[in-house]
């Protein structure tokens, strides 16, 4: 009977730190689209979903990647990571190239990565990547908004 109550009270313990971690997590997911939102201001928004961050290019390998929020703009790319919180722009105009690649900095997801080559401060280049949900869009939408056309019909949000 005394096992079954620890086992009970471990699991009760368990499920009590998964619920925390949970809102947690929801809670940074919140923060993170507030600021975007914040961020953009009257921007036109054509699509915002969930991603994970794999670095930018110029910082190196020892930087921490994480997840967050990507929205592409009428002005470029915003990227708004939870923790740390960071935002990222791109903007339209620097975008040189868009590719895609299964690893970046050395870290890799087990699929795929977008990958934005821009023009950083002072006309250098640099270069970021991100996994996404719908990479196919990304690519596109970016690659016809950088010849002056409009990006195709967004996928569901997955903001």
């Amino acid at each position: 009977m005394a096992a079954f109550i620890i086992a009970l009270a471990a699991l009760a313990g368990i499920a009590a730190i998964l619920c925390f971690f949970l809102l947690w997590i929801k809670r940074l997911r919140v923060e993170a689209v507030n600021a975007l939102r914040e961020a953009v201001g009257g921007e036109r928004v054509y699509h915002v979903e969930g991603c994970n961050f794999l670095g930018i290019l110029s910082k190196g390998y020892a930087q921490v990647r994480g997840n967050g929020v990507l929205a592409l703009t009428d002005r470029g790319i915003h990227f708004r990571m939870f923790l740390p919180r960071r935002h990222l722009f791109v903007p339209l105009p620097s975008v040189c190239g868009v590719s895609r690649q299964r690893s970046f900095l050395g870290k890799t997801r087990g699929r795929e990565l977008l990958r934005v080559d821009f023009s950083g401060e002072w006309g250098s280049r640099d270069a970021c990547a991100w996994q996404v949900p719908s990479l196919d869009w990304w690519e596109e939408a970016l690659r016809s908004m950088r010849v002056g056309g409009e990006p195709p019909a967004a996928p569901r949000s997955r903001a």
